[in-house]
């Protein structure tokens, strides 16, 4: 099955609060679906955009029925729309959705008027920092020929759990978004949007711990930041019955 991700920030556009924890996330899930844990990625299955046009994001996403698109923006919005550059500050959020049997879309920006997202989470853990060092390349820690022969084992079982589980999906498009209604999304300038923050940390916790499940999926990543955010930033995931692998481990 193919796969396409699409990375999406708009964090320094005229008339808007600069939001440099947007540039952050961007590299932070580039990072994270690199890694072993988040998929192995390949660099040609991952497309980064900057302010883009409306029209390059739709043709990106007309992907074909057996990709599985995964979709991410951070920066400004509002209720039903996000700001993608100067020309389109009202880019409609359900323009996002993936042309695939299977996707998801993820979106961190506020939902009330037009704001900077507030740097008010005070509990913020110190862990959502390091993403290179936690994130990178791990085989760069393996010395001998052995033991990148073993992590490259490692890697490709953790990879065939993760393809295995989308294969396994049922077909649709999750929908995950960093707040209600309403409300704002909070980032932190050098390390990212909260809720994006939170999804990659979820991933991180439950790789060190000791599981028999392979997979931690979309609404598991979801679940853990819904429960370590603060209260007046509550994020929404729909279809609740549906999930994709959001990271996977031997």
């Amino acid at each position: 099955m193919k796969r396409k991700a699409i990375l999406i920030e708009s964090s320094n556009v005229s008339g808007q609060t600069d939001l440099p924890g947007a540039r952050v996330d961007v590299d932070n899930w580039g990072l994270f679906l690199r890694s072993d844990l988040g998929g192995a990625w390949k660099d040609a299955e991952i497309l980064l955009m900057h302010k883009p046009l409306s029209k390059d994001v739709k043709s990106e996403l007309d992907v074909p029925s057996d990709c599985y698109c995964f979709v991410a923006f951070s920066g400004h919005g509002c209720e039903g729309s996000v700001v993608l550059n100067e020309g389109y500050t009202d880019f409609p959020v359900a323009d996002f959705k993936p042309k695939g049997d299977r996707g998801t879309l993820v979106i961190d920006s506020c939902r009330g008027e037009h704001e900077g997202r507030k740097y008010v989470f005070a509990n913020q853990s110190s862990s959502m920092i390091s993403f290179n060092a936690r994130f990178g390349d791990t085989m760069a820690l393996y010395e001998s020929k052995s033991e990148i022969t073993k992590a490259a084992e490692a890697v490709n079982r953790s990879f065939l759990n993760w393809i295995k589980a989308l294969k396994n999906s049922s077909t649709g498009v999750v929908q995950m978004q960093s707040c209600a209604q309403g409300q704002a999304a909070s980032e932190d300038p050098t390390s990212g949007g909260y809720y994006t923050s939170l999804l990659l940390e979820s991933a991180e916790k439950w790789g060190q711990r000791t599981t028999s499940e392979k997979v931690h999926t979309t609404k598991n990543a979801h679940d853990y930041a819904a429960a370590k955010l603060p209260s007046q930033q509550t994020p929404e995931y729909s279809p609740s019955w549906l999930s994709f692998p959001f990271a996977a481990k031997v």
